[in-house]
This record gives C-alpha cells, structure tokens and sequence, in this order.
C-alpha cells in the first residue's frame, strides 16, 4: 500500500514523540478529531519552536484540511503553513471561492445548514441547486451544506449537488474527493472503492487511505486494509486515532468466554414503546448473550409494552428472561435502580443496561465482557454508539473529561466544573473511532457496570429524573473514586432514536435539562473534577504510549 504524500516527516518514532507532546500538548492524547481542539493543537504545535512539534502540527492541519476541504478556516491554516506544496497551492486557490454575501433574496450560504436542517427536500432543492450552478459562488454555497447535504438519508442529493455545481477546471479535484466521501457513507464497498480511484493523492491521500482501508476488510480482503492503515500511521505517526485503531487490528482485543456471559444480567427498561421494545429484544435474542439472565422492566406503560416483553420471553431459553412490571412510571434513574435491586443482579458480576431502541450487532457481549474483564479496575465498559440508519453518523464516542473551566458555561452565573469532552462531537462515521482504551464517562445506551463498584459508589442519583446526566453522575462518582470506565469502540450499537438530551425540545424539556445540569455541577466540585481529569489523562498517555512502542516502525 502507498504511503500517503505530502505530510511532514519526523526525526522520532512514535514513542519518543508521546514522550515529547505530553508535557507540552497534554491533550494531544484526547484525541484529534473535534475540530476545536485539533486547530489549538495545530497551531500550538507550529508555534513551539521545535521541528517535530511543527510537522506534528503542519501534519494535523493538512490532515484536518482533507476532512473537510469545504471548511475555510481549515483551507486557510493550510495555505499559509504548507504554500509550497500542491495541497497548500490547491487550498489557496480555493478560497476565494468560498467566500458569498447574501443574494438578491437577503439569502446567505451560512443559512443553508438550518435550511438542510428542515428536511423540506423539496425547499432544499429550489432554494440551493439554482445558486450552486452560479460560477462565482457556486462553491461558496455547496460549503457550508455539504455536511448536512450527506445526511439527508440518500446519496442522491449530495451527489446531485456535485453535478449542479459550477467547477472550474483547476478545482474539479475536489469534486472527486467529495463524490468518494459520499458514496462511502451510502454505497456498496466495491462502488465507493472505485469512487476513490478517482482522487488526487496528492490533494487528498490520507483521508482516501482511510477511507481504503475501511472499504477493503468489508470485501474481505482484512490484511490488505491493515497494511493499508499501517502504511496511514507511517505517515501519520501521531496520529492518536490512527495508531490506537491500528494497535488493536494486530493486537486483537479480549473477548470473553461464552462461559462467562453467566456472569452477567442484561438489563432492559421501558416507558410507552412497545414496537421498539420488542424490534430490541428480537435483536438481542440474535446475538451471543449466551448464558446471560435478561430482566425487562415495564416502566408503568399503557401501551402494551409489558405484554410485549413477556411475548419475547419465547425468543431466549426457558426462564432466560423475567418481566417486571411497575404501575408507574418511576423516571429512568429509579427504574435502573430496581432492576439493579434484584436477586440475580446482586448476583451477578455485571449488570449490563441497554436503551429499549437499540439495534445490536451478533457479537457485543463478548467482547464489551472481555473488556471489562481486562481491566478490573474499571467501574463501567461502554461502546461506541452509531446512528441506525444511513449516513452512519456518531451519537457518542470516547468520552473524555477537560479540566474544570471555573467559567460560565451553558448556564449564565454557574461555574463550570463538569467540562466533558465530546470527542466525536456528533460526527458522521468513518471509523476513526472504533478502539479501545481508557474513558471517563461511557455512554448509558449500552453499557456493562461492575456490581461491586455499584455497591461501592451506589447507583443512580434519583435527583435526576426523569432523565439527563443520570448516567453522566454516576460514572463522574465512579471515577472520582478510582474505578473510571473503559471504552469499547469497536463494539457499534446502532442507536434508533437519539439521546434523550438530543430530542430535548421546548420550554419545558430544556427547563429540565438546565435543571439536572446545575444539580449535576453541585454534586461534583472543582477539586474533585480536577483530580478525575488529571487521572484520566494520565491513564490515556499511558496507555497511547504503550500501544504506540509495540506497532511496526
């Protein structure tokens, strides 16, 4: 597999440079992908007077830019740190297309993502494919939709947006580039590979290295995607996605016995959702839960919900699943709390929750167990969480902790002292997340929590009802104590509807959410969260270090 071009080389192999970022940039080692935090590190990087440093920054910005090359300031930071090279050239005779005032309708390229955000297809389409067809400032508003055109459910309209749009000739490069994003994330693997045939490397070899070296495992060619993701790192070697991906395609990770599901009770709760109910528990009765015992709570329904659940107690062995029915509803932090108060639970090593609207793969169990189980420090293990239809994007991944800000922060007048690091920030998929290592905080949509740490730290704060940073608390009190999470995200769980922080809509529903996040700010002080971050970033730098000393050099 080529090596991908045009990103400064370094002096130092991978563990040396850990050893030279972590004093300097400590939050390298969170992570690279949330598009804030890998400009600061980028320009911190260029300005450290040191040649490593700069080609560690110079190669993120570059990086960065083949991401998203519609995004201007990105497109700008690579003029001006590589002007000599054909990325740098091409990004700087790309940026007077960008730029657009509003037309002669008082319409501007920035409202197009609330324009997208509508969903009104066919508003979208007489509103933008007429102004992506004019030559000056075609560019300038295919950039701020494009993300938001690939989320649209179909290949369709984002490609046929690349066909309205007006290219010059010296730009159509880029045009290739964001047909191979797009039929990536919606085509068949053998289709988008071709799609990649297409792309300057030159402009963009290591998002299109990327995008190989997850197209070619799904046409069962796995070796060649790994060389092809080893020959990325080699050119990318400070990567901190890349190379912990890559560690754990040649060091395969734990996976638990079939045995060992005994040891585990899978735990299911719901309020008025009885078709999702049962779409999640015939998904689970498709899976390896082997010897797992299911409790399934009926949180005082009226849907038939609980019938359902006993209906599904014939997918699993006899007497596998019990059903719990309570007249109420009791809020999500109380009905984990109930499930977690019974006798096979308290048995039990795990007790493993899932959302009532998931969709799993044939293979989670073992494999969220094994991690779990290799690290037996470890309060909690979660995974990475994906939308469940097409575009595959992230809805929570690699959850990490910043330290407190002491400033105001969503709420005027409250001190920010729970600073969470939203790693993927939302992100549409492309695989940059799917590794395992150390986590504060673990998505509550699927995840396996040690029933001695719950005896130790307690369960779930009832303050938080009906819902929101219920599971956020606990696993803030878990790592307080010295029992943080670890992350498993090679494990997707597809995710049918969103957080319920996400579906928050109105006056009422953000009231609540503003309500729990100042009680969640009072239960967990500026020392505490300090030392909770403090720790995790020990623990992440420890743990890239080491991963990075034992890949090919």
């Amino acid at each position: 597999m080529l090596r991908p071009a045009g990103f400064p080389a370094l002096s130092i192999a991978p563990p040396a440079l850990a050893d030279k970022l972590r004093p300097v940039l400590p939050q390298w080692a969170m992570g690279l992908e949330e598009p804030g935090l890998a400009r600061y590190l980028a320009l911190t990087a260029l300005g450290g007077g040191d040649a490593d440093m700069a080609a560690c920054g110079a190669g993120l910005a570059l990086w960065s830019w083949q991401r998203a090359p519609l995004d201007r300031q990105r497109a700008e930071l690579v003029a001006q740190v590589l002007p000599g090279s054909p990325a740098g050239a091409f990004a700087a005779a790309l940026l007077p297309r960008l730029a657009a005032g509003a037309d002669a309708h008082a319409l501007a390229p920035d409202d197009m993502p609330a324009l997208l955000a509508s969903g009104d297809m066919g508003l979208i389409l007489r509103i933008l494919l007429p102004r992506l067809c004019e030559a000056a400032t075609g560019l300038a508003w295919l950039a701020p939709a494009w993300d938001g055109l690939l989320r649209q459910g179909s290949v369709d309209l984002p490609l046929a947006a690349l066909e309205a749009c007006a290219w010059p000739a010296e730009l159509s490069p880029l045009r290739a580039r964001l047909r191979a994003e797009a039929e990536f994330l919606y085509s068949p693997p053998d289709k988008a590979l071709a799609a990649l045939e297409g792309v300057d490397a030159r402009l963009f070899g290591g998002f299109s290295a990327l995008l190989r070296a997850e197209l070619l495992p799904r046409l069962g060619e796995a070796q060649a995607g790994r060389a092809q993701l080893a020959a990325l790192f080699s050119a990318l070697p400070w990567h901190t996605h890349l190379g912990l991906k890559l560690h754990d395609l040649l060091v395969p990770p734990p996976v638990a016995a079939e045995a060992d599901t005994a040891r585990a009770v899978i735990l299911v709760y719901s309020w008025n959702k009885a078709a999702l109910t049962r779409q999640t528990l015939e998904s689970l009765a498709r899976t390896d839960c082997g010897q797992a015992r299911i409790l399934a709570l009926d949180n005082g329904s009226t849907d038939g919900t609980g019938d359902v659940m006993q209906a599904c107690a014939e997918l699993f062995p006899a007497g596998a699943l019990r059903v719990i029915r309570l007249p109420v509803n009791v809020g999500a932090p109380a009905a984990r709390n109930w499930l977690i108060a019974q006798p096979e639970v308290q048995e039990a090593e795990f007790a493993v929750f899932l959302d009532d609207d998931v969709l799993l793969p044939e293979r989670w169990l073992g494999r969220l167990l094994g991690e779990a189980l290799a690290h037996p420090e470890a309060g909690a293990a979660g995974c990475r969480i994906v939308s469940a239809t097409p575009p595959p994007c992230l809805q929570s991944a690699d959850y990490q902790l910043f330290a407190p800000s002491g400033r105001d922060g969503t709420i005027t007048g409250l001190p920010e002292h729970v600073n969470v690091f939203d790693n993927c920030a939302g992100a549409l998929d492309f695989g940059l997340f799917s590794y395992a290592r150390p986590a504060v905080h673990v998505s509550g949509c699927c995840h396996a929590l040690r029933t001695s740490v719950l005896r130790e730290v307690g369960g779930f704060d009832i303050r938080f009802s009906p819902t929101q940073f219920d599971d956020l608390d606990r696993d803030l009190r878990s790592a307080a104590a010295g029992r943080p999470a670890v992350y498993a995200g090679d494990v997707a769980i597809a995710h049918v509807q969103h957080s319920s922080l996400a579906k928050a809509k109105g006056a009422a529903a953000m009231g609540q959410v503003f309500g729990n996040k100042i009680k969640l700010e009072g239960k967990h002080p500026r020392a505490a969260m300090d030392a909770v971050f403090r720790a995790g970033l020990d623990r992440l730098w420890d743990d890239l270090r080491a991963k990075w000393a034992v890949l090919p050099a």
